[in-house]
């Protein structure tokens, strides 16, 4: 390109706009980042960020830029850095370029409307200082559907000049005159000054130097590259947390891995903190190429069921080649990585082995750390809270195994091991040995699913009598609803189901009466848009507080994608067509406003059997009071039943008896029923009958 040629800068129309304005806006973090980056290519030692309230400027002491590159390469938008046989290219001071797309010279225009760029190279020491206006370049083109490239010309400032001749007068800022005193013993660098800011606040000096720190690796590690901000050193201190685990203690691991037949490297470590006081956006894993974030946090490579563990790690991957693959699987601001590339695939792979090895040693750690302390607490319990070794270990585990915030809070850990105690005696604790069952599916190695088996024997001892206090307190409850299945009242028996949505079987467990959405159809109904239930529309308008008769009942699990609708009538109450049809009615309108949710009706009330011949719905169940009773017991004197078989050995252990007595004389008596065709069953009663003298009368 000639030098005498104009200076301009190409491009097609809306690429500002998408580029600059949409990827950057009101992200200066990312901005200053992009020019950090530009910095590093430029093989600077040192990098000034001034932050001030109607101004930014980024300023180095890299080789500058003469005429030709300014002209050819900073003005041409999209002018890739690198590209086939460049792609691991390396400056004059061996650095890995970051910069490949071309287009991060836009970054500015995010957050201000007027850039000012000063530069001198090293090479030809003269001085360039243009001045890019965004109205002005945005306004150029008056044809917005025009592919014709687009032209615009930056005020020139100076053109070649030498550094001593700078006009100051027209240093609105400051920031050329510390350019100038910055730059004077090397001679060369540039300056990027931002004015106009749309940012609505000041940038918070220390998250900016924590962003610094997160976006890059090289700003940490490295002596031959500074990253001041008001004057100050970015340092490790400051930028990154206080971890109170590394791996490793210090530095880095770096190890090979082949990815589709090329040995590729890769470096890594990890910390974790004590407290997780940070947002959610700085946990994770990041990942980085030449230097830079390639994927930001919060990132975890897919791995589900870590997720509170993860909020207390920040861990770094270095993977250069990931920058230096034929495809660009990094996404332009560098937030993200398209996982799906086939090379890109494998590392994914390798980095979720990674995260879930980081956080199974970071919790062995912290067992190490507490597990005598928290059984030397569990043995200082009370009488009734004690339990046995076996259970001893296995509650210090939970215990240990739980967030570091509860490691930490003295108080907090008392108030946890207490409950978890009191909940293994005396209440359900299927999740204490979940863990166990879920092993069980994934060994291979015989020996050690041998020993996880017998793990799992030692504790379906007290796991089991624990849940059969449980399921025992349900059947008791279910006992006093048969006496209300006779001549109880709607309002009570709407307020049993909505206190125990189990009572309609085992698997409702997980459902709760969902008020909302009882709100939400009792509001269609005052609207006309849902044909009144219970009440007329004209009834619900004068007394809106007194909601809908109480003989409708919604209940939904956690996600409001399992919807139950109960049209429960009194038992002295015969089932008509219009209860079944008020039903339908319902149901429809629910799929309506709910269409991802699977809806299933009950309807119960006296003498169901026309009814239950007639509805061709199989999400629609006709019940009889006496049906729910009946049904429900037998779930749960099924399990209870099993349960005690499974403990029989055990049978003169305390928490058995309560067991057996809480359900009451009815229980008892559903349980000989089951014991006379289950001998293993009858011998177990027999044995604490001979033990406590026939105390129980089962």
């Amino acid at each position: 390109m000639s030098v005498t040629a104009k200076f301009a800068l190409q491009y097609s129309h809306n690429i500002i706009e998408h580029l600059g304005l949409k990827l950057y806006q009101n992200k200066p973090t990312n901005v200053i980042a992009e020019l950090i980056s530009n910095s590093w290519d430029a093989d600077a030692q040192n990098v000034w960020i001034d932050i001030n309230a109607d101004h930014l400027s980024v300023i180095d002491d890299g080789f500058g830029m003469s005429e030709e590159k300014l002209k050819s390469n900073y003005l041409i938008i999209g002018k890739k850095k690198r590209s086939g046989e460049d792609l691991s290219k390396q400056t004059k001071k061996q650095r890995c370029v970051m910069g490949r797309k071309g287009i991060g010279k836009l970054a500015p225009f995010g957050i201000a409307q007027k850039l000012s760029l000063i530069t001198i190279s090293k090479e030809e020491k003269k001085c360039f200082w243009i001045e890019l206006d965004l109205n002005g370049m945005l306004s150029t083109s008056n044809n917005p559907d025009s592919l014709t490239p687009i032209l615009y010309e930056p005020n020139v400032v100076c053109d070649g000049v030498q550094l001593s001749d700078l006009p100051l007068s027209l240093d609105k800022t400051g920031q050329v005159e510390k350019f100038i005193d910055r730059i004077k013993d090397l001679g060369h660098g540039t300056a990027i000054i931002m004015e106009t800011l749309s940012l609505k606040k000041t940038i918070p000096l220390e998250q900016l130097k924590q962003s610094i720190g997160q976006r890059f690796t090289i700003t940490l590690l490295r002596d031959d590259f500074s990253v001041l901000v008001n004057e100050k050193k970015v340092n490790e201190g400051e930028a990154l947390p206080v971890f109170s685990f590394r791996i490793p203690d210090e530095g880095l691991v770096t190890e090979t891995i082949n990815i589709n037949g090329i040995d590729r490297e890769i470096s890594y470590w990890v910390g974790f903190v004590d407290k997780a006081d940070w947002s959610q956006d700085q946990a994770g894993v990041g990942v980085y190429a030449h230097g830079k974030i390639a994927q930001d946090r919060p990132f975890v490579f897919g791995l589900k069921g870590r997720e509170i563990w993860s909020r207390y790690m920040y861990g770094v991957i270095e993977a250069d080649w990931l920058d230096e693959l034929d495809e660009d699987v990094v996404s332009t601001d560098r937030t993200s990585i398209n996982w799906e590339n086939e090379d890109a695939e494998v590392m994914y792979q390798k980095g979720a082995e990674l995260t879930a090895k980081w956080i199974n040693q970071f919790q062995k750690h912290q067992i190490t750390n507490n597990i005598n302390r928290v059984k030397h607490k569990i043995k200082q319990l009370p009488n009734d809270l004690r339990v046995t070794e076996v259970e001893q270990n296995a509650i210090s585990d939970i215990v240990c195994s739980m967030s570091p915030i509860i490691q930490k809070d003295e108080s907090l850990q008392n108030e946890v091991i207490q409950k978890l105690t009191s909940a293994w005696t005396h209440a359900p604790s299927q999740a204490i040995i979940k863990s166990l069952w879920t092993k069980v599916k994934d060994i291979d190695d015989e020996h050690e699913f041998i020993q996880t088996i017998d793990e799992i024997n030692k504790h379906l001892v007290p796991e089991s009598m624990s849940l059969s206090v449980m399921v025992s307190q349900k059947i008791f409850a279910l006992t006093k609803l048969e006496q209300l299945t006779k001549t109880g009242t709607e309002p009570q028996l709407q307020n049993l189901l909505e206190q125990f949505p189990w009572i309609l079987g085992s698997d409702k467990g997980k459902l709760f009466a969902n008020q909302t959405m009882k709100e939400v159809a009792k509001k269609a109904a005052i609207e006309g848009k849902l044909l009144a239930h219970g009440s007329t529309v004209e009834d619900l308008k004068d007394h809106p507080d007194s909601a809908t008769r109480p003989d409708f009942t919604i209940f939904s699990d956690s996600n409001d994608s399992r919807i139950i609708l109960v049209e429960l009538k009194s038992p002295l109450v015969d089932l008509e067509r219009t209860h079944l049809n008020q039903l339908r009615t319902y149901i429809g309108w629910f799929e309506d406003h709910y269409p991802d949710a699977q809806v299933y009706g009950y309807l119960i009330g006296r003498n169901p059997k026309q009814w239950q011949e007639k509805n061709r719905d199989p999400n629609i169940q006709v019940l009889s009071w006496q049906d729910v009773c009946l049904r429900s017991r037998k779930d749960y004197v099924e399990l209870l039943a099993s349960m005690l078989y499974g403990v029989s050995e055990f049978y003169d252990d305390v928490r058995i008896k309560k067991a057996v007595e809480f359900g009451g004389s009815e229980s008892m008596e559903l349980l000989n029923k089951m014991a006379e065709s289950k001998p293993q069953l009858r011998e177990l009663f027999d044995r604490i009958n001979r033990t406590t003298g026939g105390s129980l009368n089962v």
